[in-house]
């Protein structure tokens, strides 16, 4: 009887809103016009202004933000300097891409076995015929460089909050923040104190990656067999000695999966990076993206890709090396030295030879099939978007037409307090009165920034989007949860587009839609369906075999046991798999102002380019932080009550 009070409530106020949406329409939208500030966005650009004047005299620059600059710039140029950049009056690096091969090649066979190390091998240089090596090296050195500083910080982060209860309280909240926190965000704040370039690329990669870390190697202390453990404190063994000879070799293998999630997130982060001034792959991508050349973009979009597969293949395969219980013979473990030794020297050799001949320093020029990809991809491009028509421009048009304009117009072009109450009433009847106050609080926030108007146009393409991703993915993830056999074929496309940078899936998306609104929702949908089909799939696998044995038995359809029966057993993942799909989809729909998105995704991108709308692009910045809270609360909530 409560979930029909509830529905009713809902469908009641939901037609009242409507009514009066119909009635003011237009009134009260708090629209601004791109070129213009509020008085709160021109104080913020003030102060950012300020700051950026204090760089040379500030007390903060010079003793803590100027060293901290300098020390990860020289790092990062470090590694640079070794497999990409020739040093001083050089022609070449230090090792040649002879050399950086053999290297790839040497440490994934020592930490796997041979097929992985070929396999990463042939990725690599795939890169080098694309004529991307020079950015392949610098997304390397970046990502390297992040990850090593990521680590450093998180696994000691994440064993402590493993150990302590308090510690594992404290980081929880900033935790969870940076789960919901969309990439783009934390670009300009960190650009305004590091200045753009590697410095601050790399200290956003690491903010990005660092959670990762905490919260898979607190996960793997924390569920470690308490067995042997307790034996070991028995013995009379000390607090470090239980944790250096016991808890991290059990949680090893734990430690580097996360090792993998930190590697693979710190590689999504740099290619976006790009758009502070990071060196590599994302930067063709983001020049691709400029001046819309999808075959281009195609060009960088799979070097990005052959690197995603290349570190998610080698440290997942060094992941699964730890998996074994049976430990080798003292011939295997002979044999396996010996093998490791004569790769060792062959890599010595390979990075001598790297330095002394010069087609094996720098990749040679007649090795490049660019301009092929090129002009391929924009000729698919074309003849898809001229023959299938229908499955492009129509379904764009159909869905902006029908879906996405009465939607916009409902929530961005009604007053502002008839959508705020709307806003707050979801909040209250499906997460009750703290959820809704906190709704209040976040949704007058965004009134105040003077964005609203902006926001509710991101909110609408996340709504979109999601809806179309759920449509997709619970029926996907009905197939894999109720067939092995599907299961295991779209098991690798999952796990693939889970790997791949967001970034990424913009440029395909660019030459079916053009620079559309639904360029950006239809990258949102592809993101974040692997996510949600997994989630899905794990639910439906996990309802009791009972229960659709007794729905059978009592004459059930397939179509009745789906419906009756495992979905609404299901309801939890379902609700879970929403809230994990709107979070990756607000994610990419706010990067999607680089394809004519708008929103406060637009803004974010023009007040890095236009310093007089700094200000409004920091705070389009919070603005999309705000939003992403008030999403996940109410949809956390949704998932909690069902």
């Amino acid at each position: 009887m409560l979930h029909l009070k509830k529905s009713q409530l809902l469908i009641g106020g939901g037609l009242v809103w409507i009514f009066l949406s119909r009635i003011f329409q237009g009134d009260h939208t708090l629209e601004l016009a791109t070129s213009d500030n509020t008085s709160f966005t021109t104080s913020v650009g003030e102060a950012a202004a300020s700051i950026r004047g204090n760089r040379t005299k500030s007390a903060a620059f010079i003793y803590f933000f100027n060293p901290i600059r300098a020390a990860i710039n020289g790092f990062v140029e470090l590694i640079r300097t070794v497999i990409s950049v020739p040093r001083g009056n050089s022609l070449i690096p230090v090792i040649g891409w002879f050399g950086v091969a053999a290297i790839v090649a040497f440490t994934v066979y020592a930490t796997s076995r041979l097929r992985t190390a070929l396999l990463a091998t042939a990725l690599l240089l795939a890169c080098g015929a694309l004529g991307m090596w020079q950015f392949t090296m610098d997304t390397f050195a970046m990502t390297f460089a992040s990850v090593l500083l990521s680590l450093l910080v998180g696994i000691p982060l994440g064993i402590w909050a493993g150990l302590s209860d308090r510690v594992l309280k404290i980081l929880t909240p900033f935790l969870d923040l940076a789960q919901i926190l969309p990439t783009l965000v934390y670009l300009a704040p960190l650009a305004l104190f590091f200045l753009i370039g590697t410095a601050s690329a790399t200290i956003a990669t690491m903010v990005y990656s660092i959670p990762l870390s905490i919260r898979i190697t607190s996960h793997a202390i924390r569920n470690l067999n308490q067995s042997p453990i307790e034996a070991a404190v028995s013995m009379g063994s000390t607090a470090k000695q239980t944790l250096t000879k016991v808890q991290l070799p059990m949680a090893k293998q734990m430690i580097v999966l996360g090792i993998n999630q930190t590697v693979m997130a710190a590689l999504s982060f740099v290619v976006i990076a790009a758009l502070i001034g990071a060196p590599g792959l994302g930067k063709p991508v983001v020049d691709a993206l400029i001046i819309r050349n999808v075959g281009q973009g195609f060009v960088a979009g799979f070097a990005v890709v052959f690197v995603a597969i290349l570190l998610d293949r080698s440290t997942s395969a060094a992941a699964k090396a730890q998996e074994g219980f049976i430990p080798p013979t003292a011939q295997q473990i002979r044999m396996g030295r010996i093998k490791v030794g004569i790769a060792g020297l062959a890599t010595i050799a390979s990075i001598s030879a790297s330095r002394t001949v010069l087609s094996l320093a720098v990749w040679p020029a007649s090795i490049n099939i660019s301009q092929q990809v090129e002009d391929i991809t924009n000729s698919a491009t074309k003849w898809t978007t001229t023959n299938l028509y229908i499955f492009t421009v129509g379904f764009k048009d159909f869905i902006s037409n029908w879906v996405l304009n009465p939607l916009e117009t409902l929530l961005a072009f009604s007053p502002w307090y008839l959508t705020l109450a709307a806003i707050v009433l979801l909040a209250l009847v499906i997460g009750g009165v703290r959820v809704a106050i906190l709704a209040a609080s976040l949704l007058a926030l965004i009134v105040l920034s003077g964005l609203w108007h902006e926001a509710m146009i991101t909110l609408t393409q996340t709504i979109v989007a999601t809806l179309l991703t759920m449509t997709i993915g619970i029926l996907l993830g009905i197939l894999v949860g109720r067939n092995e056999r599907a299961e295991k074929i779209l098991r690798p496309f999952l796990d693939a587009g889970q790997t791949l940078p967001a970034f990424v899936y913009l440029i395909p998306m660019l030459g079916l839609f053009g620079p559309t609104r639904f360029t950006a929702i239809a990258t949102g949908i592809v993101y974040s369906i692997p996510v949600v089909v997994k989630i899905v799939g794990e639910g439906i696998r996990a309802v009791p075999a009972s229960m659709v044995e007794a729905a059978t038995a009592a004459g059930s359809t397939v179509r009745q046991i789906i419906t009756k029966v495992q979905l609404p057993a299901a309801k939890k993942s379902i609700l879970l798999a929403a809230n994990q799909g709107m979070i990756f989809v607000l994610a990419v729909v706010v990067i999607g102002g680089f394809v004519g998105s708008g929103g406060l995704g637009y803004l974010v991108i023009l007040g890095g380019s236009k310093p007089e709308l700094q200000g409004k692009g920091l705070v389009a910045g919070l603005v999309i932080l705000l939003l992403g809270v008030t999403i996940d609360r109410i949809a956390q909530a949704s998932a909690r009550r069902a």
